[in-house]
């Protein structure tokens, strides 16, 4: 009974991995993520198995790195500037508690290439959840046999 469960829960985070991919490469070629036109043709290409569905090829480790870095420049090159905002840290009985920080300004493009990169972080991290998961599964199967 407990693989059945298991193995339903793995079926719902791959489908979440797909479908978190097929969102980050629609919105990358929206954005035309990249700021030369080399940029944006290697994240296009990178991100083209996303669009088809398929997020677990290992080949596309090293282009995914990569497409964060490009990321990461396309999003500094968008900073207008900083300002101070509250970042709440917690809340007691006497009402939000936190300090006050300086955060980056972005343009609107910045700010949704900031969305991007946060989306394509989020798909990383639970592709890798998905993929330690079908390695247990596969030694725990070896072990037992």
């Amino acid at each position: 009974m407990q693989t059945n469960t298991s193995m339903k829960n793995l079926d719902d985070l791959a489908a979440e991995v797909i479908g978190l991919g097929r969102q980050a490469a629609d919105r990358a070629l929206a954005l035309t993520a990249g700021d030369t036109t080399q940029d944006a043709a290697f994240v296009k290409r990178c991100l083209a198995t996303l669009k088809d569905r398929q997020p677990f090829d290992a080949k596309d480790e090293g282009g995914f790195d990569t497409v964060l870095r490009i990321l990461e420049c396309s999003i500094a090159s968008e900073c207008l500037g900083m300002e101070e905002k509250f970042q709440q840290t917690g809340h007691d009985e006497y009402g939000p508690q936190g300090e006050m920080q300086e955060v980056p300004v972005y343009s609107e493009r910045g700010a949704e290439l900031v969305e991007l990169q946060n989306l394509l972080k989020a798909f990383l991290e639970k592709r890798d959840t998905v993929l330690d998961l079908v390695a247990a599964q596969q030694f725990l199967l070896k072990i037992m046999m």
